[in-house]
């Protein structure tokens, strides 16, 4: 079930302070930071947030001008995309067992950068950001460049 983006779309890291921080008991510490960051900003290169657990999920934040160019069922489809891009890719996987738990991933699309952050197994956050406002994007962009 989809939820609609919050009324107040100017206000991040208020809609994303739901977060309980029971719900990240189990995540570890270097990214439960990230997180928090995230949370903490209200940097204008933040798209959209969602929260999901097993078959249900909640935008946290979406963009007000991402939420314009987009209709409600197109809202959905692509918060159900992004969810099973990151279930997909399970946190521990057989032949890279000393990797350890996999605590994110990121994905760069050529206008986007999308960062999942799963928690448990069939639970997570994942953030878009436009791929232009992101320092991390500028490095790895460079990087790709050359």
């Amino acid at each position: 079930m989809a939820d609609t983006p919050p009324d107040d779309l100017e206000a991040p890291s208020d809609e994303m302070a739901e977060i309980d921080d029971d719900e990240l008991d189990d995540v570890d510490d270097h990214v439960r930071d990230l997180i928090d960051d995230l949370q903490d900003e209200s940097d204008a290169s933040l798209r959209s947030a969602i929260r999901y657990a097993a078959d249900d999920y909640d935008v946290l934040f979406l963009r007000e001008d991402v939420a314009e160019t987009l209709s409600l069922p197109e809202r959905e489809e692509r918060a159900e995309t992004l969810i099973m891009k990151g279930l997909s890719d399970p946190p521990q996987e057989g032949a890279l067992f000393d990797f350890g738990t996999l605590d994110a991933t990121m994905r760069f699309y050529d206008n986007v950068l999308v960062a999942h952050f799963p928690f448990r197994e069939w639970s997570g956050i994942v953030f878009t950001f436009d791929r232009t406002e992101a320092p991390l994007v500028d490095l790895v962009h460079e990087q790709l460049d050359e």
